[in-house]
């Protein structure tokens, strides 16, 4: 007598696919739906991570922010590329007068700031997140009025 009712676990199922490769597609599509919903769930606390800017003024100190992480990045990598370049073997045909490295550290800069601007390497969002809370209470508190506030006693 056959234990599996005659259908061999190699053998063609309804169409011609096998009760392996069934198994698998089904596995590769459960390994999908967990990922795809692991993912939703860090964009939505991501999203809710950011600071709720009510005022103009957390507006105004969240761009100062976002653009000081950024010039942070910019400059981080600026240091390095000029590092990089140091280890390039100097061109020894023409060779380099102060001209051309003048030059070479403004375009080197630009590139850099707009590295910066794109994404960069992600420093800069993740100075973001991490300085954001500290930064925006230090706002509000700031822009509590001085009468609301209560002198010390004696």
């Amino acid at each position: 007598m056959d234990p599996l009712g005659g259908i061999s676990p190699i053998s063609p199922i309804h169409g011609g696919t096998t009760t392996y490769e069934t198994a698998r597609e089904k596995a590769r599509a459960a390994r999908f739906d967990e990922l795809l919903n692991q993912l939703k769930e860090k964009a939505a606390a991501a999203g809710s991570a950011g600071p709720a800017t009510d005022s103009k003024e957390a507006q105004a100190m969240d761009k100062k922010l976002r653009d000081a992480c950024e010039g942070f990045e910019a400059m981080l990598l600026n240091m390095m590329y000029k590092e990089m370049r140091n280890t390039v073997p100097k061109d020894s045909l023409f060779g380099e007068d102060n001209g051309m490295k003048i030059w070479q550290s403004m375009l080197d800069t630009e590139l850099m700031q707009a590295a910066a601007k794109s994404g960069g390497i992600g420093l800069a969002d993740m100075l973001y997140q991490q300085l954001a809370p500290q930064v925006l209470a230090q706002s509000q508190s700031a822009a509590t009025p001085a009468t609301q506030q209560q002198p010390p006693t004696p």
